[in-house]
Parts: structure tokens; C-alpha cells; sequence
């Protein structure tokens, strides 16, 4: 629940960037579902899968951090690769409890719909209070 309305906040009332970091959070986590193992074997091993989606996604969250003028895309980054960090232990730990491995690793998600949404509010404050709220810095290649 706390996904779709932050995601759709984001994206009706949210600049470019807000836009383009719903897109990628919600491709991440249908991407997340669809190469997730079976729930009975679910994080009882290291998640590939789910690893290269995170990795995708912390790319994805840093070309967003580079180009835009947002400071909350710099803490959207950096929450991300926190995740992408979470795979590591099972790596190192194999005998990692699962439940452990799965908590740790979907935690990060809510803060960062969080940081999105406050990110969201400020662009609207700021169009608000200057009428115009620049998108992305001046060397962006996404500046039009």
C-alpha cells in the first residue's frame, strides 16, 4: 500500500526526476517479484537475481543523483547501495538465517519510499513558493 500511494504522489505530483525515480522503483520491484526463487527456498541462498536487480537499480538511482538538481537523490543512492550491500553477509555466512537475509534486504525499501515522497512535497513547496523548480543541473544530458 505504502508503495503504490508514494509512486503515484510521486508521479502526479512529482518533477521529472521524482517521475523518472518512481519508474525506476517500480520496474525494480516487479522485477524483484518475477526472478525471486519460490518462497520455500526464498533468501536461503544468495539472491543473484535479486542482487543484479538491486545493482541495476543503484545504478539506475545514481545516473538520477548525477544529473538531477534534488538533494534527496543523493540519499536515494545511497540507501540503495545499503541494499545492495545487504546481500554480502550470506556470501560470507551461508549458514545466515533466511529470515535474517529477507528482512535485511527488503528494509531499505520503505525508507526510500519515503525520501521520495519528501522529495515529492518539496518540489511542490518549491514550485509553490517560486513558481519553478529547476529539474536537472545545467551539464545534465536529460536537460531540455
Amino acid at each position: 500500500m505504502l508503495l503504490i500511494l508514494c509512486c503515484s504522489y510521486g508521479l502526479i505530483w512529482g518533477g521529472r526526476p521524482e517521475r523518472f525515480a518512481v519508474i525506476i522503483v517500480m520496474v525494480g520491484f516487479f522485477l524483484t517479484i518475477a526472478v525471486a526463487a519460490p518462497v520455500s527456498e526464498r533468501f536461503s541462498h544468495v539472491e543473484v537475481s535479486i542482487f543484479l536487480v538491486d545493482t541495476a537499480m543503484l545504478a539506475s538511482f545514481f545516473y538520477l543523483a548525477l544529473n538531477a538538481e534534488r538533494f534527496w537523490t543523493i540519499w536515494l543512492c545511497a540507501m540503495q547501495s545499503i541494499q545492495v550491500l545487504t546481500h554480502l553477509p550470506i556470501m560470507v555466512i551461508p549458514e545466515l538465517l533466511p529470515q535474517a537475509y529477507g528482512a535485511v534486504a527488503a528494509i531499505w525499501a520503505y525508507p526510500m519510499l519515503i525520501v521520495l515522497t519528501v522529495g515529492t512535497y518539496r518540489h511542490q513547496q518549491r514550485l509553490r513558493r517560486f513558481g519553478v523548480d529547476k529539474s536537472w543541473s545545467d551539464f545534465s544530458p536529460l536537460q531540455k
